[in-house]
């Protein structure tokens, strides 16, 4: 009866710490993407309309809500939080869900597993969820035909790259090179269309969104001094630069910013 009792209580204790560690991660999560949203928007500087002319929560009456998640109560006035009644919102949520989710794991690892190598991925952290809370704005805005591919390559070539790195870095077995390779190939591919696309007003926030990139192809670079194996000869290099011209052709003939027209506005 005593062992009975003692197993309840172990397997209580570990339910309790699982949730604390759950719920611990997940605070810090909220807080990361927090701040990370301030900061990135302090990088990218703020709409002069929206810092001359602030919401008044007393007067706003939410005519753009179509308030349907609020069933038979009235629409009312100011909200911290609304969202309208359309398909497109379960793609948002998924996509918060699944970053959210994403990061608190990251944490996870780095924070209570000691996983102290994974600090190299924190400039992924934010140009994912920057590039992510663009994607996220697209849609929001209902603006799917000028930037909307464009992100979503980015944002989805990056987060390929991120989990490329990932695995490089707690691979305990010998690093497949094809990985190596193929993470060269996004990173330089990155830069070369982030210099293509090169905003000068905006340098803090390029380099910002490049820099995972240039983290990646250094450790790649001491990766290859270490192992000298790994350096790809002539027929595997034009294999990946082919596989980099392919990518770069549908990022530009699917993919590329389009410029609203006289049309459109």
């Amino acid at each position: 009866m005593d062992m009975i009792l003692a197993a309840d209580e172990n397997i209580f204790s570990s339910q309790i710490q699982s949730i604390t560690i759950h719920l611990l991660s997940t605070i810090f999560s909220a807080l990361i993407i927090s701040v990370g949203l301030v900061v990135s928007t302090e990088i990218s500087g703020y709409n002069l309309e929206t810092m001359y002319y602030p919401v008044s929560k007393e007067t706003c009456t939410c005519d753009c809500w179509d308030g349907y998640f609020r069933g038979r109560f009235p629409r009312g006035h100011y909200k911290i939080f609304y969202f309208n009644y359309e398909q497109s919102i379960i793609i948002l949520l998924c996509i918060l869900l699944f970053y959210g989710e994403l990061l608190r794991k990251f944490l996870f690892k780095i924070i209570f597993n000691r996983e102290f190598i994974l600090l190299l991925l924190i400039p992924s952290v934010y140009s994912n969820f920057y590039g992510v809370w663009s994607i996220i704005n697209y849609i929001n805005d209902q603006d799917y035909d000028r930037m909307l591919k464009s992100q979503s390559y980015f944002s989805l070539t990056e987060l390929i790259a991120t989990f490329i790195f990932y695995q490089c870095l707690t691979m305990k077995s010998k690093i497949p090179s094809w990985l190596i390779y193929f993470l060269c190939t996004i990173s330089c591919l990155h830069i070369f269309l982030a210099f293509g696309e090169l905003n000068l007003d905006q340098m803090g926030r390029n380099f910002a969104l490049v820099l995972s990139d240039i983290i990646s192809l250094i450790w790649i670079i001491i990766m290859f001094i270490k192992n000298p194996r790994l350096k790809p000869n002539l027929r595997t290099t034009s294999i990946w630069l082919f596989v980099a011209l392919c990518l770069w052709l549908f990022y530009h003939f699917v993919c590329q910013f389009r410029e609203k027209n006289k049309n459109d506005l």
